[in-house]
């Protein structure tokens, strides 16, 4: 199994067909990481994105800031919001599990 990153500099508009083909690439398995709200963000598009054709066996992990930062380094803040590289690499293990 092959993992994909993609970019995607805008959520409008956002590469569906690239986001489902990726996911059809690698067996259903998707971490979403923003550094932003799950509300309204970029976990939302991708999901807009995968629902126009069915995909019969989706492993998705969506990592977002879940609170209100207070102050501290790049690094703190990115492990506090649980989106740092460490995180994302936990979410992308997990994917492989169920």
């Amino acid at each position: 199994m092959r993992a994909r990153v993609i970019d995607a500099y805008s959520i409008k508009p956002i590469d569906a067909e690239g986001i489902r083909e990726a996911v059809s690439e690698t067996g259903g398995r998707v971490v979403v990481a923003e550094d932003h709200h799950a509300e309204g963000g970029l976990g939302a598009a991708v999901l807009a994105a995968l629902a126009a054709e069915p995909i019969t066996d989706l492993h998705l992990k969506h990592l977002a800031v879940d609170g209100v930062p207070g102050s501290g380094t790049t690094e703190e803040l990115l492990s506090w919001a649980g989106i740092d590289s460490a995180h994302i690499a936990e979410a992308a293990r997990a994917t492989l599990e169920g």
